[in-house]
């Protein structure tokens, strides 16, 4: 008799790159630390919804960057002690300044609106903040000449319409970044403009620019790494401990094992996602268990009715399994569609370690 379905159990460990510092983490970043660097606001006049820009610009490399590829760094000589009588905290509290006059051991940071041209914008473009993401607290100031503070940004008492600066079309100008805590801050920008003739304002997209403030605190483990140290407290080798290593030789490589809350020290295939037909009319489920503490991991299944597949359908989900309740493992399943008794139907489950 010809099988109504098969399965066939392709479990493929896709291993995501290394988490970086901050919340947006999990990319490959230029770190910029005493660079002449602008945050400069661009036109697009091709786009059609958002005709403003923000990018970072690395004057003395003359490299322009998209915010998500770069980090612009305070190194640890940016920190000061505060003085008494000062707006940013109180005396001997520290503060981390990217200041506005040149300072070749620390970042030099300015606005520029040099690529807006007048014609299309006349006078000013403002940059506003519109959140801050991070440990401590952000202010931006230009300093007088007589020791006055123009404050243009000051998050102690939230983020609101008032934490916003101008931006000179054609110029460009330097203020002072002052962070009150060590760590990763996202200061997220937009550009607002209205050109000649238009009645409503242009806009970018609210755009996250990355500080790290040193020294930056260590990264905590990962789940994945804290499990590696209770399996083999005794050891970093990646032969053994490594995410694609088979110490135990069941053709389960440790990050699957790890998914799945199966022993990487015993030999052993038992756990492994359970397909089944399930309901009537039946439809094709595909089941299996994870530890509530594994939450680097991404489950994705895809579906197919030949093999080589010319293409596979990804599955919603998972959904977690009704009625079995548990403190420490969950059972996900995929649903995998009506089973047909003309066709075979094809099952792929991808594990992503984070």
């Amino acid at each position: 008799m010809k099988p109504l379905w098969t399965w066939v159990p392709l479990l493929l460990l896709c291993l995501a790159p290394g988490a970086g510092h901050g919340a947006e983490g999990a990319d490959e970043r230029v770190r910029l630390l005493t660079a002449h660097v602008d945050i400069a606001v661009t036109y697009q006049p091709a786009d059609e919804t958002n005709k403003l820009g923000i990018v970072v610009r690395d004057d003395d490399q003359g490299q322009t960057y998209q915010s998500n590829e770069v980090s612009l760094v305070a190194v640890e000589a940016a920190r000061l002690t505060l003085p008494a009588g000062t707006i940013f905290g109180d005396e001997g509290d520290p503060l981390w300044v990217l200041p506005q006059a040149l300072n070749p051991e620390v970042l030099y940071v300015g606005l520029s609106g040099e690529a807006l041209f007048p014609g299309p914008f006349a006078g000013t473009v403002e940059l506003r903040l519109v959140e801050l993401r991070g440990p401590g607290h952000l202010f931006l100031w230009q300093a007088g000449a007589f020791g006055e503070f123009d404050l243009r940004m000051d998050t102690t008492d939230g983020v609101s319409p008032a934490d916003h600066v101008p931006v000179a079309v054609g110029g460009h100008a330097h203020y002072n970044w002052g962070f009150t805590t060590n760590g990763v801050f996202e200061v997220v920008l937009q550009a607002f403009g209205q050109r000649a003739g238009v009645a409503t304002n242009d806009f970018s997209l609210p755009t996250a620019l990355r500080f790290e403030v040193e020294p930056l605190p260590p990264e905590p483990d990962s789940p994945f790494r804290q499990w590696q140290r209770v399996q083999w407290p005794d050891s970093e080798d990646p032969a053994v401990i490594g995410p694609d290593a088979d110490p135990d030789h069941d053709t389960v490589v440790n990050a699957v094992e790890y998914a799945l809350g199966l022993d990487p020290k015993t030999s052993s295939r038992d756990g492994l996602p359970v397909a089944r037909a399930t309901g009537t009319p039946p439809r094709a489920t595909l089941q299996f268990t994870t530890p509530v503490t594994a939450t680097d991991v991404e489950f994705v299944c895809w579906r197919a009715f030949t093999l080589p597949a010319a293409s596979w359908d990804r599955l919603p989900g998972p959904q977690v399994a009704p009625g079995l309740p548990d403190d420490d493992d969950r059972v996900l399943l995929f649903d995998g569609g009506p089973i047909e008794s003309s066709r075979p139907l094809f099952l792929r489950l991808e594990i992503h370690l984070k």
